[in-house]
């Protein structure tokens, strides 16, 4: 029985456009770092006072609560945010249980600048520590997601292989307009007890 020409042809056009999207996505993952060797150091995680905001649920769903955020700091006066987050929650947990705190640093601010953002938001100093610590590159908003699955689970090796404490993630974009390199701190020399007050936030 002969092959139907028209069936092989569809079959050939499916795999064509099949190698296309893989050579594209192969491409578009290596562009956001995806392959990038991750250093991951030990560094002092210098303490920063900041204000903040609370988000429960999916990662995926975090920017609703930075829009909602965003609007809360511009009202407090802050012109451009000096951004970080906090991640409580390690891997496997329920997406809705999750807790992430999205923060801006007031370090720089003025007396009058700090007293006006702490008037309309929640602040907190977060304490200095030795952390672990590694660098990932910013191209856009999906290296949010490519630079954790990527730099947790080296960080991961060292805190099994030295067994430290682990009572969170920092990391550091930078000023919001010009978010270049993300950093990644855990660190390990404070306990959940130091961050009460932010864990307290999800009560």
């Amino acid at each position: 029985m002969g092959r139907n020409p028209s069936k092989m042809k569809a079959v050939k056009i499916i795999v064509l456009i099949l190698l296309i999207l893989a050579g594209a996505g192969f491409g578009f993952y290596t562009y956001l770092g995806g392959f990038s060797t991750v250093t991951v150091t030990k560094a002092d995680f210098k303490s920063t006072e900041i204000v903040f905001a609370i988000h429960k649920g999916a990662y995926k769903d975090l920017s609703k609560s930075w829009d909602k955020f965003k609007t809360d700091w511009e009202a407090a006066g802050i012109k451009e945010c000096d951004s970080l987050g906090m991640y409580f929650d390690p891997p496997g947990t329920p997406d809705e249980k999750l807790r992430s705190v999205i923060a801006c640093r007031i370090d720089g601010f003025s007396d009058a600048e700090k007293a006006k953002a702490k008037a309309k938001l929640p602040s907190f100093k977060m304490p200095a520590s030795k952390s672990l610590y590694a660098t990932f590159p910013f191209k856009n908003v999906m290296s949010f997601f490519v630079g954790p699955m990527r730099v947790y689970p080296e960080m991961k090796k060292i805190v099994d292989a030295e067994k430290l404490p682990a009572v969170g993630a920092i990391e550091t974009y930078g000023k919001t307009s010009s978010i270049q390199t993300m950093g990644y701190y855990m660190p390990y020399e404070t306990t959940r007890s130091d961050y009460q007050k932010l864990s307290d936030a999800f009560k």
